[in-house]
C-alpha cells in the first residue's frame, strides 16, 4: 500500500482499514472495514470546518455558517482531493462493487 508523498502514516494497519470497503470484508473476512472510521471522520470534519468558520468568520449567523459549512465538506470537494492524492487506486472494494462500478472515485 503506498502513501502519497505529503501523507505519511505511522500505523499501516489503520490505514489498510480506512481503504477498506464493506463489500471487501464480506468477500474476505478477517479484514476491518472502514465504516466505524467514516463515522469518525465525518465528525471530524465537521467539526473542524465549523471551527474554521467560526474563528475566521466572527460576526457570521449560524445559518450561514452552516451552508457555508456544508459546501466545505460536501462530495464534490472531498472527491477532488481523492483524486489528488490518488485515493481511487487505493480502495479496497469487493470484487462485484469494483466490476459494478457502483464506487468509483471521485468517491468521498
Amino acid at each position: 500500500m503506498t502513501t502519497h508523498k505529503l501523507l505519511k502514516f505511522r500505523d499501516q494497519k489503520l490505514l489498510e482499514q480506512a481503504l477498506t470497503h464493506s463489500s471487501y470484508t464480506n468477500e474476505n473476512p478477517g479484514h476491518s472495514h472502514n465504516e466505524r472510521l467514516e463515522f469518525l471522520g465525518d465528525a471530524l470534519l465537521n467539526f473542524l470546518s465549523g471551527e474554521y468558520l467560526y474563528l475566521r468568520e466572527p460576526l457570521l449567523p449560524e445559518g450561514e455558517m452552516t451552508w457555508r459549512r456544508s459546501h466545505l465538506v460536501d462530495e464534490q470537494q472531498l472527491a477532488k482531493f481523492a483524486q489528488e492524492i490518488g485515493l481511487g487506486q487505493q480502495l479496497r472494494l469487493g470484487n462485484g462493487l469494483s466490476q459494478s462500478g457502483a464506487i468509483a472515485i471521485p468517491i468521498c
